[in-house]
């Protein structure tokens, strides 16, 4: 069976490459969509195939899948990124039908159609009933982040199936939680501020991007963006990074790098959406343009990505007390984002972060 669904996963790839190069009505994707039918007839259980991503894992007909191969990663990667983490295929399946359905997942953010032989989606997860909670998950998460990013290293890869790992933890958990401020806790340990930190703003990113109505690939690359949001502090000297005072200018110069550092490491990384790429340059230059790195002079607008993401930063950065200044509390940061309003951030996205801030306190 093995080599029968590796071979179903490469014609599925291969099919979605043509129909984003050309399109869904190329012969090659129907050709492709009607070999793919043709070895489904071999795989069927009981009337039904099933293939799920949970994690790092491949799920195949309910059991783990052993196989291996580039066109398996690459597919695993593309369910995530579509927010689809299982398909269901009956017996009676047609190629026009499958060719539908992987057009669907080519050209669109999300899957719209109805289909009469496939059914996608989420794998849900009763929290409750698996013996943990929201703030228990963000707490087994910002571990894997930290040990994702201490093996940051100029010349070495993102794990990235640990990160996506994480992600797809916090968007399948937020659907179940109401009360996110629960699990986004202040950070309380100076050392672990940039691992706790990354955590804590891809979570409000995603609240922030789902009441915009942005889900799919959009939302998972927001997410993403948020984890890696400070990733270039990673080729920041540790001294100025673990200082217990206030920066001198030539100190700030030097965090003021922070974003340039890490947008140039993601860039060589061919693994990485180019939303976090952009989203780490830009979250520290305001809505205004007052900010830094400075592109002022070249008329530089911020990503609607990395506006949110600059809401999330200067939302959990004055919960988290510091050598020169106490923590804030939820009204007063608020205070201080209205205030910002317009000149830092972008007046509609602190509207919308306050009204969900509110609605989850």
């Amino acid at each position: 069976m093995t080599g029968k669904v590796l071979e179903m996963i490469s014609l599925f790839m291969t099919a979605l490459s043509n129909c984003t190069l050309y399109s869904k009505e190329h012969p090659s994707v129907y050709s492709l969509s009607e070999r793919s039918a043709g070895i489904l007839e071999e795989l069927y259980n009981e009337d039904r195939f099933t293939i799920a991503v949970l994690g790092e894992r491949l799920i195949v007909n309910d059991l783990p899948f052993a196989g291996k191969s580039v066109h398996m990663n690459g597919f695993m990667k593309k369910l995530r990124r579509k927010g689809i983490e299982k398909i269901v295929v009956s017996r009676g399946l047609t190629p026009e039908e499958l060719k539908e359905f992987i057009s669907e997942i080519a050209l669109s953010d999300t899957i719209k159609g109805a289909y009469p032989h496939i059914s996608s989606g989420v794998v849900e997860v009763n929290l409750k009933a698996a013996g943990y909670d929201f703030p228990a998950v963000m707490e087994e998460n910002r571990g894997k982040v930290k040990e994702l990013y201490q093996g940051v290293a100029r010349f070495k890869p993102l794990d990235m199936a640990g990160l996506e790992s994480v992600v797809m933890s916090f968007i399948s958990t937020l659907k179940q939680e109401t009360r996110v401020l629960r699990g986004v806790s202040p950070v309380k340990s100076h050392s672990e501020y940039t691992f706790a930190h990354a955590t804590n703003v891809a979570v409000l990113s995603i609240c922030q991007a789902e009441s915009l109505g942005l889900k799919g690939e959009m939302l998972h690359d927001i997410c993403l963006a948020g984890l890696l949001h400070d990733v270039g502090k990673m080729f920041i000297p540790k001294e100025l990074l673990d200082k217990q005072a206030k920066l001198d200018e030539n100190e700030w110069n030097e965090m003021k790098k922070h974003p340039v550092y890490g947008a140039l490491y993601l860039s060589k990384l061919h693994d990485v959406p180019k939303l976090a790429v952009i989203a780490t340059y830009e979250h520290h230059m305001r809505f205004d343009g007052t900010g830094y790195p400075d592109t002022k002079k070249r008329g530089k607008k911020q990503h609607i990505a990395s506006q949110i993401i600059a809401i999330s930063d200067f939302f959990d950065a004055l919960r988290t007390e510091r050598p020169y200044r106490r923590a804030l509390e939820v009204p007063v940061i608020c205070g201080l984002l209205t205030e910002a309003s317009g000149k830092e951030f972008n007046p509609l996205l602190v509207e919308n972060f306050l009204r969900s801030i509110r609605k989850n306190i």
